[in-house]
């Protein structure tokens, strides 16, 4: 058996207090099932108990709106003396050579306190230990009494908190395949509102791929209770009108302005509140204060940023704690433009940048939607695609190797005979490439490169993509 706490619940009015008990208990339910197991619930005055043979703490300790959980032992009594005989056989082992602490809650009519109850069962004890400490004992004996029954905590266990999911209104959540927003969501859906997740794809399926292996963490292990909408937009076209179209003042900052809009719209047509990002301020340039001000007028949903005022160690530190933490994430949309850092944008600039991608919007055929019990799915349909060189031993030969990434990385360090390419120069490979030679872009992480490997493809080319590190990894191999 286990016993659940929580901690805001109790705070509610009587209605809302049962609404969100009974929510909570129905996201336990399908939290254990969903794993196979089973389990049943009572509701006492505040507390809730799970009943179950199995062993169900990591289930339990997934669900949205547990502070906290115990297993118990349950002991029926009649006589206090005997109470406090069993209570000792549980801890006799367990207090040896330690200091501890008794602690007795009651509820219902006894002839006994809950103090004389912590001298009963601390006098059996005392011979075995190495003393009473009540302020910072090694083991705390917690006994909780109700009418003739005594629940004695055998071990506890701390759970997300907040409030059960689906008790607040619907948000959708703009995730990319970097460490921040994942960990956005996962806190709006803390304070119970289920979250639909929207992703960005520059590079489908190559990016996609490394967002639904975080979409999948989250919905296996912490959407109990809601089966989320993913949106995947295909924005290879809006990148192509960034790359082809000529300089833009603000590229990174239009860019996730346009991203900002395409969340707007479906938000707005889905029901969702508001919006949420994984931004932190001054984490990176275009998240100051200034930019975040000019990125959010005009749209109509609220945006909401959970992670505003922390810092990125404190960031890396609970993504490795909800699962979602990979030292491989894909570099972001900012590494396909390149610009110099902008700290405070100015508004009619930022707007001519808006204006120039203005007509750009996602058709119904580049938006793919699917469900979060579908992820598995999804993921097998997309596959690996062949044309990711994943050694240097698997390159087509004698093919021609092209940096994309910017030419102070390309001076400090390429492999022999790369040359560098500006993305949005990719035309002039007709003329440095007219023997037809299998092309291989590289970037630092893959992204930019398979962009470009796909938009190659597509005109006829044998194309592959790769990243910086199978390059490095020959050099640290060869002898």
């Amino acid at each position: 058996m286990y016993l659940l706490r929580y901690s805001e619940i109790g705070l509610k009015g009587k209605k809302t207090r049962n609404q969100m008990e009974i929510r909570l208990i129905n996201n336990l339910s399908r939290s254990i099932i969903s794993k196979g197991k089973t389990g049943t619930f009572v509701r006492e005055r505040g507390r809730i108990f799970v009943i179950s043979t199995e062993e169900i703490s990591k289930e339990i300790s997934q669900v949205m709106g547990v502070k906290s959980f115990s297993s118990v032992k349950v002991i029926k009594f009649k006589d206090k003396q005997k109470l406090a005989e069993e209570i000792k056989g549980l801890f006799l082992e367990r207090i040896s050579g330690k200091k501890y602490a008794v602690y007795t809650r009651r509820t219902g009519c006894h002839d006994f306190t809950s103090m004389e109850m912590d001298r009963l069962v601390g006098d059996l004890l005392y011979q075995y230990s190495s003393g009473v400490d009540l302020r910072n004992p090694d083991i705390r004996i917690e006994i909780e009494i109700r009418n003739n029954l005594a629940y004695v905590i055998m071990q506890t266990f701390e759970g997300p908190g907040g409030l059960p999911l689906g008790t607040e209104g619907k948000m959708i959540s703009l995730i990319s395949g970097g460490i921040d927003s994942p960990v956005s969501t996962w806190m709006m859906m803390r304070r119970g509102s289920p979250v639909d997740m929207i992703f960005i794809s520059l590079a489908n399926p190559i990016d996609t791929k490394n967002f639904l292996s975080k979409a999948l963490i989250l919905y296996s292990e912490w959407y109990s209770g809601y089966n989320p909408f993913i949106y995947i937009v295909d924005a290879s076209r809006l990148i192509t009108d960034y790359l082809f179209r000529g300089k833009m003042k603000y590229a990174n900052v239009s860019y996730k302005r346009k991203m900002y809009e395409i969340a707007d719209n479906i938000a707005q047509k889905s029901g969702a509140y508001a919006i949420i990002t994984g931004e932190s301020s001054g984490q990176v340039s275009s998240q100051t204060p200034e930019n975040l001000y000019e990125l959010s007028m005009g749209i109509k949903t609220v945006i909401h940023r959970p992670l505003i005022g922390l810092d990125k160690d404190w960031i890396i530190d609970q993504a490795r704690k909800i699962g979602t933490f990979h030292n491989d994430s894909t570099e972001e949309f900012c590494a396909l433009f390149g610009e110099r850092p902008i700290t405070k944008v100015k508004h009619e600039e930022l707007m001519e940048d808006v204006e120039r991608i203005s007509s750009y919007f996602p058709n119904e055929s580049e938006i793919i939607r699917i469900r979060g019990n579908e992820i598995e799915e999804y993921l097998k349909k997309i596959g690996n695609p062949e044309y990711e060189i994943k050694s240097v031993e698997n390159m087509p030969e004698n093919s021609l190797v092209v940096d994309v990434r910017d030419p102070v990385s390309y001076k400090s360090w390429h492999p022999d005979g790369a040359i560098n390419i500006n993305p949005g120069s990719i035309d002039q490979l007709d003329e440095l490439n007219k023997e037809k030679k299998p092309v291989v872009f590289y970037c630092k992480q893959g992204l930019q490169s398979a962009y470009m490997a796909g938009r190659l493809r597509k005109k006829g080319y044998d194309a592959f993509f790769a990243s910086e590190k199978i390059f490095r990894n020959q050099i640290l191999e060869d002898p």
